[in-house]
């Protein structure tokens, strides 16, 4: 069905302005409630063509130069060049003590003493600090406030590839310390499967973190670190969510990636299909999302070299 109403969305950041001399790699929130962007300045080297196919590179040929942007409320607040980083980088978000985490999402595993850490931590000033193994394979980094590093994988960070036979990923969902060490890796309960690639995840606070995943497509709640609740499919292949007060709101689904849905997440584990809509731009041009990504109670979607944020309770109060 075609999406009941539309929702207009004013952009939160532009990052239009300093575009000019690279190009966009990697866009998050973090627990502070800002909005990281990760600008390469060189020309970017991520895929190296192979036979029908191309496979992405965890290193460019020459090291990589980045700028890394934070915004609050439209204001920069955060403006930190680093230098020579010898990793392609997907993934952004900020650790205690004024620390940045950047990621590649890819790794190799060479030999028990040989493989990628490509978890990168610099300082606030852009030195850098140290670096971690996350793994193969990541699909989605957040952080929260007191440090816990959260990473889902996809199916290749599970099943392994790029030489892993016992992959890091291989429950789909971890939590590290600031260190890499691990604090928790996913154990389905209840009758849930085991995660086969984990599509949505949204660490929400210390305490709560929300994931949703292949196979059939669950949407489960952890409290502090353990299942509290889960609930049967919503809708198939959603790669975004956002958790408000008994309300999921999901960034697209199978072959409708610009569609919304929001659903009332019931006590006895089922859902219930609030909303189904689309969303505009500041123009009234229909929103086409390069990515979208959810933190706590909003979705963030690129649009261009804009960010816009849906609000699960914006939502739910113009659907009313």
């Amino acid at each position: 069905m075609p999406p009941d109403k539309t929702l207009q969305l004013a952009p939160v950041a532009d990052f239009t302005p300093f575009l000019s001399d690279g190009e966009l790699v990697a866009l998050d929130v973090g627990p502070d409630d800002r909005l990281y962007g990760v600008i390469a300045l060189k020309a970017l080297d991520y895929w190296k063509p192979g036979k029908g196919a191309t496979f992405a590179k965890t290193t460019p040929s020459t090291p990589q130069t980045y700028r890394v942007l934070a915004f609050d409320g439209g204001d920069v607040t955060l403006d930190v060049r680093i230098a020579d980083e010898r990793f392609n980088i997907h993934e952004v978000q900020p650790l205690p003590n004024e620390e940045l985490l950047l990621v590649c999402c890819r790794s190799r595993y060479r030999g028990p003493n040989d493989f990628d850490k490509n978890g990168r931590v610099y300082s606030s000033d852009g030195e850098f600090v140290r670096e971690i193994l996350l793994g193969d394979g990541i699909a989605r980094i957040q952080t929260t406030s007191a440090g816990a590093i959260w990473t889902s994988y996809f199916d290749e960070g599970i099943f392994g590839n790029y030489g892993w036979k016992d992959p890091i990923g291989s429950l789909g969902l971890v939590a590290s310390d600031p260190r890499g060490n691990k604090l928790y890796e996913f154990q389905p309960a209840d009758g849930l499967d085991f995660i086969c690639d984990c599509y949505a995840m949204n660490v929400k606070s210390d305490s709560s973190t929300w994931l949703y995943y292949y196979n059939k497509f669950p949407l489960v709640h952890l409290r502090n670190q353990e299942i509290e609740a889960h609930w049967a499919k919503p809708l198939a292949w959603s790669k975004a969510l956002a958790i408000s007060q008994g309300l999921a709101l999901f960034a697209g689904a199978f072959r409708k990636p610009y569609d919304y849905h929001l659903f009332e997440l019931r006590p006895d584990g089922k859902t219930h299909e609030v909303a189904n809509f689309s969303l505009t731009d500041e123009h009234g041009d229909r929103l086409m999302a390069e990515r979208s990504f959810g933190r706590s109670e909003a979705l963030y979607i690129r649009g261009g070299n804009r960010v816009y944020r849906c609000d699960v309770q914006t939502t739910a109060g113009a659907q009313m």
